[in-house]
């Protein structure tokens, strides 16, 4: 079944706006940065030593959720894929720079992992990648993938442009100890139409993994990077359980 537009467009119209109050009764905070949208899904009945019952999982939404040029992300490459991320204003890493990496103490390897939200590798530099870094990648979910499991494994310099483009769309929605999914939908200024349609896009997607489907849904809530959370109206999951 899928999930009632109406309904949908109504809790995050109400969300976004009572978000911006500190606590009842404060008039809207006028914040100096455009805050991000965080979706919260609490669920229920399911049994996460079942790894079948994990997602570990890159998706692309309908519309942008960064609102800027280009990702958090970091290129290892070489030659015209390296110079093109270079030209594109990203952070590289080359093959002296990866072997450097090798080197450096487990402590330092988990920063450097965990300074970016994705990673894009050249596929030649993919098996030195895997012996230096997967160990810290794969437990963070950052671990390229190549299509049509993932994404982030590029062979030239127009799969470069063409993955930055993608990863404005990419979230990563992960379920594995706690039986919550937390991602970013966008930013406040965003048209509302467009969250509705990210939004709709991961209800959809998270409840398409659960053995009960919409069943499995306990609760959801928006918040602004400043607001408080807001549950979406419990009408929402009544009207999608079959």
């Amino acid at each position: 079944m899928k999930v009632d537009d109406k309904l949908l467009k109504k809790s995050i119209s109400a969300a976004i706006e009572f978000s911006a109050f500190k606590k009842e009764g404060f008039k809207d905070k006028n914040r100096k940065f455009d805050e991000t949208l965080d979706f919260v899904i609490n669920l229920k009945d399911i049994n996460l030593s079942d790894p079948k019952q994990r997602i570990d999982k890159e998706i692309i939404l309908p519309y942008d959720i960064l609102l800027m040029d280009k990702p958090n992300v970091c290129v290892i490459a070489s030659d015209e894929v390296l110079m093109e991320a270079k030209n594109l204003g990203l952070d590289t890493i080359d093959s002296d720079g990866l072997v450097k990496m090798n080197n450096e103490e487990k402590k330092q390897k988990k920063k450097f992992v965990k300074n970016y939200d994705f990673f894009i590798v050249e596929d030649k530099m993919m098996p030195n990648v895997a012996r230096y870094l997967a160990r810290f990648l794969g437990p963070l979910g950052k671990m390229p993938k190549p299509f049509p499991s993932g994404y982030g494994i590029i062979s030239n310099a127009e799969d470069l442009k063409m993955t930055i483009e993608r990863y404005l769309k990419v979230i990563r929605i992960q379920l594995k100890k706690q039986p919550t999914v937390q991602v970013k939908i966008g930013k406040k200024s965003m048209e509302q139409e467009k969250l509705f349609e990210n939004l709709k896009t991961v209800v959809n997607y998270v409840a398409d993994q659960l053995p009960h489907k919409y069943n499995n849904i306990k609760s959801m809530y928006l918040k602004t990077t400043m607001g408080r959370p807001v549950k979406i109206d419990e009408q929402f999951l009544k009207s999608v359980k079959v």
